[in-house]
């Protein structure tokens, strides 16, 4: 399973084009003041955590909701069990 971090397309969405307008909303909106660096880190990297504090205000300042800032992509079903080619003979 790959989870995407899709803050900079949820941003986009809300026309919000930079760290510096994404800072301020968040201080804005809900009250939660990052620096100026982490905001750009986690607008241009995805990151190998989240705080819970940071996620909440995130989607308070953007009006969204965790699903629309992780995507999943669920790898296909891979059956371990040899297809039954009873039906289908080998041709000779």
């Amino acid at each position: 399973m790959q989870i995407e971090w899709r803050l900079r397309k949820v941003m986009a969405s809300r026309d919000v084009w930079n760290a510096t307008q994404l800072r301020e909303l968040l201080i804005q909106r809900a009250g939660f003041e990052l620096s100026l660096q982490s905001v750009d880190v986690l607008i241009k990297k995805q990151p190998v955590q989240v705080k819970v504090a940071t996620l909440q205000a995130l989607c308070t300042t953007l009006r969204c909701t965790p699903n629309e800032l992780f995507g999943i992509d669920t790898p296909r079903d891979v059956s371990l069990v040899e297809p039954d080619t009873s039906e289908f003979p080998e041709e000779q």
